[in-house]
């Protein structure tokens, strides 16, 4: 397998639009560049943008808010993260109010992290109030709140809800509200056999599926992937004749898995910021696809002195204008 390590080029860090008012363990908001980069390079424009595993949504939401997609679909397994895009794209303010007058303490995490609810309103509450006072956003039942029970650490549970950012970004995905076609509660499988059942034609739908890490997964999704949910996946996209793409983390179980097949896998460097100590730390993710061209240049993110460096005259946006074909007569990563 070819490894793509220090490309000479980045792909650019376009001043984000937009931004999901959850916070992700690995989120996918640097990847939205990039996947904007392939439909760019295999000349798509979807009229149906699908994410069955919707999470923090930050794909779907930059592309839909630069017009590079017509539509978005949502599939999500979590009800509390269902439940949160419900309420942004059905009654935002009432959501907002709530945050408002809602007091960030120890108390409110332990109440909303013991509890269930029925309504999605109440849902959505939770959601937003645990993802922003649980350490990096997790959701998981073995995380916790930031700042520890305690609260004598230097960073203390509401270091990361300021209202006013969250109230702005919930405001800036509700006025996509009219372009999202459904937002379901529902495994990948539901998704993606709910969508294939409508009436697209070739090419009008994309998949972008980032489904739960292979390592390390029960410690950061409510709802995981075993062996088998893996290997199920594989074997679904095996079979779909629209354009999609995969991101996953390079485990060598998954590496091996989608290694004999013309679609991938090749590496794109990333950064990830949920270290314990507040240093980011450089990983890869792989990424999968059934379309014949992606980025030749893949390194997402710049480190600091890169960026004091001025942007290329010949690629003002900073986006890679060189293509890297899969080829299909066996040798499989191009």
């Amino acid at each position: 397998m070819r490894k793509i390590t220090n490309p000479k080029k980045p792909l650019s860090r376009r001043e984000a639009s937009i931004l999901s008012p959850l916070r992700y363990p690995g989120a996918k908001r640097r990847l939205a560049g990039y996947v904007a980069e392939v439909l760019r390079l295999n000349s798509l424009r979807p009229k149906l943008f699908v994410e069955p595993f919707a999470g923090g949504a930050s794909v779907s939401l930059q592309l839909l808010n630069d017009d590079l997609v017509e539509a978005v679909a949502l599939g999500e397994k979590d009800p509390l993260v269902t439940s949160f895009w419900k309420i942004v794209f059905s009654d935002p303010e009432w959501l907002i109010e709530r945050i408002e007058s809602i007091e960030v303490t120890v108390d409110n995490w332990k109440y909303f992290r013991a509890n269930s609810f029925r309504s999605n309103k109440d849902r959505a509450l939770a959601c937003i109030f645990l993802n922003r006072t649980s350490f990096s956003g997790i959701l998981a039942s073995g995380s916790g709140p930031i700042g520890g029970y305690s609260q004598k650490s230097q960073y203390k549970i509401d270091c990361r809800f300021t209202i006013s950012t969250i109230a702005k970004r919930i405001r800036q995905a509700a006025r996509l509200k009219d372009r999202i076609l459904f937002i379901d509660r529902a495994d990948w499988r539901h998704t993606l056999e709910k969508v294939e059942g409508m009436d697209y034609g070739p090419r009008e739908v994309f998949y972008y599926l980032d489904p739960p890490f292979y390592r390390k997964a029960r410690r950061l999704y409510r709802f995981y992937f075993e062996e088998d949910d893996h290997n199920n996946l594989y074997n679904a996209l095996m079979s779909i004749k629209q354009p999609w793409l995969l991101s996953y983390d390079p485990a060598k179980p998954i590496l091996e898995l989608y290694s004999h097949n013309g679609r991938g896998p090749k590496h794109v460097d990333l950064l990830y910021s949920a270290a314990a100590n507040g240093n980011r730390v450089k990983s890869q993710e792989l990424i999968i696809t059934n379309l014949p061209y992606l980025p030749k240049e893949t390194r997402l993110w710049r480190s600091s002195e890169e960026w004091r460096q001025p942007v290329s005259k010949t690629c003002p946006n900073g986006m890679a204008k060189k293509r890297t074909k899969i080829k299909r007569n066996g040798d499989r990563h191009g």
